[in-house]
């Protein structure tokens, strides 16, 4: 155990090394002049623009923006995945029906549907929480759906002695031992979100996290356009640790019950 312990630690040495070591190359090499500002960017200065586009108001507003879209669009994806998972694992013959449809508009890349979003809804919040929807609700029905198919015939078989219904069934031994594989679905979903709403919002808006950084990089202001990067990352960071969290509070109820 010790020994494993080291071995993390000189893990954590090694990574904080390297970054401290990617930091310092671009904050020398852009401040020399080996590197040109429009290609690279200083630490220094992307934290400098960071402070300047919070202190100052620019950032907020389209900051909101973007976790209101990403709030909307993935809680419906969440809503709409979990509950068609549910119902395919209820009645097969369902999944059997749409199981083509979902793979078929799986398989439309998203860059492709964007303009067709656009004619339909316009490029405001409607077809950013769409795109979103879009990204994010497929890993979360086919996870709920594998989690459900999953379930331990042993479970299956204390339930069909107690004469439990198949709605019973379903939400009291097949819904919560697919729990894991559901909340990792909506965790690859919650990352995939980003995608779309940063994606979207570069490509047809007027407002949002993704606007800024297309705003950035049209004015070749690269300090913007990799604190917006970071910032977006972070933002994803968090809400799939939230995810986790969440995860970790009903999977312990269920664990406890």
């Amino acid at each position: 155990m010790k020994a494993k312990k080291k071995k993390i630690t000189l893990i954590n040495i090694l990574q904080i090394i390297t970054v401290a070591a990617i930091l310092i190359y671009m904050q020398v090499a852009v401040k020399s002049g080996a590197i040109s500002k429009i290609f690279l960017a200083a630490p220094t200065d992307i934290v400098s623009e960071g402070v300047k586009i919070i202190s100052n108001g620019t950032l907020l507003p389209h900051f909101l923006i973007s976790v209101e879209e990403i709030l909307v669009g993935y809680g419906i994806a969440a809503f709409v995945g979990i509950s068609l998972g549910i119902i395919w694992t209820l009645f097969p013959k369902t999944e059997e029906f749409g199981n083509v449809f979902c793979a078929a508009i799986m398989a439309i890349p998203k860059v492709a549907i964007l303009p067709l979003l656009i004619l339909w809804f316009g490029i405001g919040f409607t077809s950013k929480v769409v795109l979103i929807f879009l990204f994010s609700v497929f890993t979360i029905l086919y996870n709920t759906v594998t989690g459900a198919k999953q379930c331990k015939d042993s479970y299956l078989k204390v339930a069909s002695v107690f004469e439990a219904s198949r709605f019973q069934t379903v939400f009291t031994v097949v819904i919560p031992s697919a729990l894991p594989s559901i909340f990792n679905g909506l965790r690859l979903a919650a990352a995939t979100a980003f995608t779309g709403v940063v994606f979207s919002e570069m490509q047809s808006a007027k407002a949002g996290v993704g606007y800024l950084l297309s705003e950035a990089q049209g004015l070749l202001n690269t300090s913007r356009v990799f604190f917006l990067i970071i910032l977006i990352t972070v933002m994803s960071v968090i809400f799939v640790k939230l995810i986790s969290l969440i995860e970790y509070s009903v999977c312990h109820k269920w664990r406890r019950i």
